[in-house]
């Protein structure tokens, strides 16, 4: 009969495991692979493949993370003549040429509401 081969995806499904349950154990490296029976020099191979699918280190999860850039284009014809930041974080976009009276009675009402 023959040996039954491990797939790749069988070992990478392995070491997932490992590797996120050593995250979570609070052991060093060696500790872990000790306590576990697995071999170091593996585990430090297949955290390295595995780093670009979402396991890191403890030690590097507070390390500032690259953003991706995402240009934004503003609008060319700005009509907000003022915008007013409520407490609940929604805000209120005045048009110019609004008359006064309305603006006060606009922020009157927001104010005995308590939103502004």
């Amino acid at each position: 009969m023959g040996k039954v081969r491990e797939t790749d995806g069988d070992q990478e499904q392995f070491w997932r495991m490992a590797i996120e349950t050593w995250r979570t154990s609070e052991l060093s490296i060696r500790q872990f692979c000790k306590q576990e029976g697995l071999s170091e020099p593996q585990f430090y191979v297949w955290r390295k493949k595995l780093s670009g699918s979402g396991i890191t280190d403890p030690a590097h999860q507070d390390a500032p993370r690259q953003e991706a850039f995402i240009e934004v284009a503003l609008p060319k014809n700005n009509d907000i003549a003022i915008e007013v930041l409520l407490t609940s974080g929604n805000m209120v976009r005045i048009p110019p040429g609004t008359d006064s009276a309305t603006l006060s009675n606009v922020m009157s009402v927001l104010h005995a509401a308590g939103l502004c």
